[in-house]
């Protein structure tokens, strides 16, 4: 079932809701770049130190040390700070993510302290233990979490930016395939409805509240942050909009699931924890599935054929999710959230990236600058195709 959407004479989408805490964000980032360069300055290991035991002083009633503290690589949305915590006799090595304020994706850290909690008994996930909105706390929002061991991608292959067509190898992709598919199987078909997902509206079933809140949260991104328009950005937005299927089952969403986004252990092939939870929401199942299936994650297999995010053909990815999870695969709303993904993708790299860039928000400048809107450009040839075979 589809709602169609009539457009306003001036053939301009209308002002339309998005949810409290991710309008919330958006405001912030404007009142943060009118300030200008310069609004938080980098935090050191040192620093990060020191702030930690004052911020964890203010929780534990008993002795504790912070040590072992050091800045992790990778990621975007956040900078993150290993460290070790040591109380009652034993030590436990935890990690402080603080919300990056010039990342390509807008991200509210309360959602994710959230649905870390939401999910803890559904899949090996970080665990969440103290969240800051204070700013006096790190210079922007914060959480402290378990950290989980393991790698992202095997150790003999090519690093690459934000796991961007990972390859596991014949042995590690026959382990990992599995757990893949059934860590998002077992993740939608969850019963939430008892969870403290703070932070977050509650779409209703048999509706499109969970994706017009998400276009209208792209629409605003996108008329902020571009340099130009595009007409690639113009043509999917008005045919998103127009044909926008019914959410018949509300799940909750990783928003990022894909290779490079979960931890294992190269020897024994074991997931230990799905990572990077930054864009979670509530909607529909078909959002996930289509967002792992972006050529650009894939890679061939040992015969040649296509293994979305480097480890699972498409009809056996299909097939095995429908058995683990109960819930039909509609091939439909498959396509209508291949494009969405790629849509909000495309807005994140060539919008978002590069004004982030040019203002000088991010440490990513390099990234942001080249790598980013040159993916942005592939992903905008792939939804050129994707849209005028949908329009066709």
């Amino acid at each position: 079932m589809k709602v169609q959407e009539t457009r306003s004479s001036a053939g301009v989408a209308p002002q339309r809701r998005i949810e409290r805490n991710l309008a919330a964000v958006l405001d912030e980032r404007a009142r943060r770049r009118a300030r200008g360069i310069g609004d938080r300055p980098g935090i050191t290991p040192g620093d990060a130190q020191s702030r930690i035991t004052r911020f964890l002083s203010r929780r534990l009633s008993e002795e504790f040390g912070v040590t072992d503290v050091v800045q992790m690589s990778g990621g975007g949305a956040n900078e993150c700070y290993a460290f070790r915590l040591t109380r009652n006799g034993s030590a436990q090595r935890l990690v402080l993510r603080i919300k990056s304020q010039g990342a390509c994706c807008e991200t509210d850290v309360q959602r994710e302290f959230s649905i870390l909690g939401a999910v803890k008994s559904v899949l090996p996930a970080p665990e969440p233990y103290w969240l800051t909105l204070d700013l006096a706390d790190f210079g922007s929002p914060a959480m402290i979490t378990g950290f989980s061991d393991g790698v992202s991608a095997p150790s003999d292959s090519v690093p690459l930016a934000t796991g961007l067509g990972t390859v596991y190898g014949p042995r590690l992709q026959k382990l990992l395939s599995p757990q893949f598919v059934k860590y998002l199987a077992r993740l939608h078909a969850h019963d939430w409805s008892g969870a403290d997902l703070a932070g977050f509206d509650i779409p209703r079933a048999g509706t499109t509240e969970a994706l017009d809140w998400r276009l209208a949260f792209w629409d605003r991104a996108w008329e902020e942050d571009a340099f130009e328009p595009h007409p690639t950005i113009t043509l999917t937005r008005d045919w998103l909009w127009r044909n926008r299927p019914v959410v018949d089952r509300v799940s909750l969403l990783h928003g990022d699931y894909r290779n490079g986004n979960f931890l294992f252990d190269e020897r024994s092939g074991e997931i230990k924890a799905v990572i990077d939870w930054e864009l979670c929401y509530l909607g529909d199942r078909h959002s996930d599935l289509a967002y792992a299936m972006l050529p650009a994650w894939g890679s061939p297999g040992e015969s040649g054929e296509f293994l979305n995010s480097g480890l699972v053909e498409t009809e056996q990815f299909i097939s095995q999710y429908e058995r683990l999870s109960g819930l039909e695969v509609d091939r439909e709303r498959l396509n209508y959230y291949m494009v969405y993904a790629l849509y909000w993708s495309v807005i994140s790299l060539v919008g978002t990236a590069p004004r982030n860039a040019d203002l000088r928000m991010t440490q990513l400048d390099v990234m942001y600058n080249f790598i980013y809107p040159g993916l942005g450009a592939y992903f905008c040839r792939e939804l050129n195709r994707l849209v005028a075979g949908v329009a066709a």
